[in-house]
């Protein structure tokens, strides 16, 4: 693709609306012993970059600067990846850049956090020497391309895995087992009670009371026996779709 049809290709892309499954946020850089001219140098570059990948639709900076202003204040400091996954979700954004522009021993760098909204991040890092021309856009290239890859690859792990089948099978079964045994625990606490009061049917059985006893007993017993087994069962079918369910999450 020739440079001025590329050009032609990323204005549609940034002037047509973003959903949730592809808008990406870029916020202003913050900088550190660096003129703000070079910072937002280093910025509009990985604008440039973000702006070329497949499947990301950046929104303006214009934008951006709107709807932290309309939140009332700047994006909140985070500690971990969960807090500034909760931000891109807030942003309505699928995925949230920050940079860091640096201008320490000399040299301009730029420290790059991507954070997608179900939790995911990556960090990468770039120098954009101001004496090469163009220099700056083909580092942050590179740079985003090396943190963009892995996200991408954890949300294509994530649409291939479909719905979470088995934890429901085994819960389910799980839950029928206990059931079952909970009614066989009744017959055998209902066949004890009556074997208990008076002998029971035993009392007026033709055969002798002796062997309707015995029968009735071990009836008991195996009521019980098996209400203890499917108890068990589905306890550990229960445990087994849990575990299941956790192991497949991301």
């Amino acid at each position: 693709m020739s440079p001025s049809a590329s050009l032609l290709f990323m204005l549609l892309r940034m002037s047509a609306p973003c959903d949730a499954n592809t808008r990406v946020v870029l916020v202003p850089f913050e900088r550190l012993a660096l003129p703000s001219a070079d910072a937002r140098e280093l910025e509009e570059a990985t604008r440039r970059a973000v702006a070329s990948l497949p499947g990301a639709c950046l929104e303006s900076r214009d934008d951006t600067l709107a709807r932290l202003r309309g939140s009332g204040a700047a994006l909140a400091a985070c500690g971990d990846a969960a807090c500034r996954s909760a931000q891109a979700s807030a942003l309505g954004a699928r995925r949230l850049v920050r940079g860091v522009a640096l201008g320490v021993g000399g040299k301009r760098s730029v420290a790059l956090t991507v954070t997608d909204a179900r939790g995911s991040e990556t960090r990468a890092q770039f120098e954009a020497p101001a004496t090469t021309p163009g220099e700056a856009d083909a580092r942050a290239r590179q740079a985003l391309q090396q943190v963009w890859s892995p996200l991408v690859a954890t949300q294509a792990r994530r649409e291939s895995r479909g719905p979470r089948v088995l934890p429901k099978v085994l819960w389910g079964a799980g839950g029928a087992a206990l059931l079952a045994g909970v009614g066989f625990g009744l017959a055998s606490r209902s066949t004890e009670a009556k074997v208990s009061k008076n002998g029971g049917e035993c009392a007026t059985a033709s055969e002798s009371f002796a062997q309707c006893f015995s029968a009735q007993l071990e009836k008991g017993r195996r009521e019980a026996r098996t209400s203890n087994v499917l108890m068990g069962v589905g306890a550990l079918l229960g445990l087994g779709g849990t575990v299941s369910f956790i192991w497949e999450l991301p």
